[in-house]
């Protein structure tokens, strides 16, 4: 039995490319626990708001899952200790940025990627625990729209996508932009990741009965789930349970970027979203995998969202896995644990629209580690080329490939000409801000020229020339 893949009706989209998939070392890994992990850096500001306030003290011995600082309102969550553990100290830690660029305030922190959280440092941890089958404390089928709602809002629930939020926030505004489909993303078409793979191929059932929560807590009837056409047999105990609560299973195309929000939608519903949409304002919303594990065993167990699963891949890495790492763990720490080498490029979440993890520091030179957050679906490792000094790019040679490759039909060639001559009304006029910073313009592009950057810098160009009106 395998999951219904209707061909005719959800199909492919224009442009996008067959990556290789690179999985083989960790697709049909389990997951594991995370050991050894020395201390937790724990981000006061998961979603990208006002930090939450620290209810501890240092020196203060904490239990897992005990508040450690509370919501500041304005969108930010809860703050729960990840492991029992003694305070530290106060200090920071940087966290990936991927707010759209009409929603970022600081160009420079844009386009390096990172931004900088305070945090609530732990040492003396206990073991991180896996995940187990715990007594229900709540009654989700018996509750009404609201009650849920009231549940997952004292969970300090995010969404665990790139770009998170807090869930009850989330849910609240799809209600109020009268969503009416709900979708759970479970296409993960980019190399090496499997982080959600082994989420619904482990725990389907508690997938399915988290989807079906925030669904019902949305007040959406239309729900489906999404899945890669080749990994249809590893769902085989999310199948029932679909059925059960009305939920539509639908295999589609890996293709690149399918797994991108947007082309999803467009796929799925023929909708398409206003430049850097999430869908919200076509009636559509999307979670993934980690997202409705999360919600279950907070609303049902009423364990607090702690840790994720995260994939620890990449040719660099010696020991690959599919890891459960409680939130605050060094990224580095972790890479170092799987045997990764020091001069390796490393890299947070996909190889196509992740972050490269850079070195950061106080001014006073402390260092401000990278850390697992509830948006870390993969660290991966990448052997350094042999020729990775010479990067030095060649001039654009109309070849078309990125232009033909572009899933929303840029004329990439010559917004890259707007660049090179600063033609900042003509990258507007050819819909530059439609740009989904998939990445593939570069990857495809046998110039070398860093393509997907100069669109996200002319981006940002045009909005500075519209708020200086």
């Amino acid at each position: 039995m395998s999951l219904g893949l209707l061909r005719p009706r959800y199909g492919t989209f224009s442009g996008g490319i067959d990556l290789p998939d690179e999985k083989d070392t960790t697709l049909e890994t389990p997951i594991t626990t995370i050991e050894n992990i020395s201390h937790l850096r724990v981000p006061l500001a998961p979603v990208h708001t006002t930090p939450a306030k620290p209810i501890v003290s240092i020196g203060q011995r904490v239990h897992q899952g005990e508040k450690i600082a509370q919501s500041s309102g304005d969108g930010q969550v809860d703050i729960f200790a990840p492991l029992a553990g003694r305070v530290s100290k106060f200090c920071q830690v940087i966290l990936p940025v991927n707010t759209p660029a009409s929603l970022c305030q600081d160009r420079d922190e844009y386009i390096i990627g990172w931004r900088v959280s305070p945090a609530i440092e732990l040492v003396n941890l206990d073991r991180i625990e896996p995940f187990s089958s715990s007594s229900s404390v709540y009654n989700w089928l018996a509750a009404d729209e609201f009650s849920l709602r009231e549940r997952i809002a004292e969970g300090g629930l995010t969404t665990f996508n790139k770009r998170p939020v807090s869930l009850a926030n989330y849910i609240t505004t799809a209600r109020n932009a009268h969503v009416d489909t709900l979708i759970a993303n479970v296409m993960e078409n980019t190399p090496y990741i499997t982080s959600d793979h082994r989420i619904l191929a482990e725990h389907g059932l508690e997938v399915i009965g988290g989807l079906s929560i925030i669904a019902r807590a949305m007040g959406v009837s239309n729900v489906i789930l999404t899945v890669d056409h080749r990994r249809t047999d590893s769902y085989r105990q999310a199948i029932a349970p679909s059925r059960l609560h009305g939920i539509r299973t639908i295999a589609l195309s890996n293709k690149y970027p399918i797994g991108t929000n947007s082309i999803l939608i467009r796929v799925l519903t023929r909708r398409r979203t206003r430049p850097e949409g999430e869908g919200l304002e076509v009636g559509v919303a999307v979670v993934d995998a980690a997202t409705c594990l999360a919600t279950y065993r907070w609303v049902v167990f009423g364990e607090v969202p702690t840790a994720r699963v995260v994939t620890i891949s990449g040719p660099a890495v010696k020991n690959p896995a599919n890891l459960l790492i409680p939130f605050g763990a060094d990224a580095e720490e972790v890479l170092t644990s799987a045997g990764v080498e020091s001069d390796c490029l490393t890299i947070h979440g996909s190889v196509m629209m992740g972050n490269e993890i850079i070195k950061c520091a106080t001014p006073a030179g402390e260092s401000i580690p990278a850390v697992v957050s509830s948006s870390t679906n993969a660290l991966l490792a990448l052997e350094q080329s042999a020729h990775s000094s010479d990067t030095t790019a060649t001039p654009c040679i109309r070849c078309g490939w990125c232009s033909d490759s572009c899933p929303v039909r840029l004329n990439v060639a010559a917004l890259n000409d707007d660049f090179e001559l600063g033609r900042i009304n003509s990258a507007k006029r050819r819909g530059c801000m439609y740009c989904i910073d998939c990445g593939i313009c570069s990857y495809v592009c046998p110039a070398r020229l860093p393509l997907a950057r100069r669109i996200k810098l002319l981006k940002l160009a045009i909005i500075d020339k519209s708020i200086r009106r």
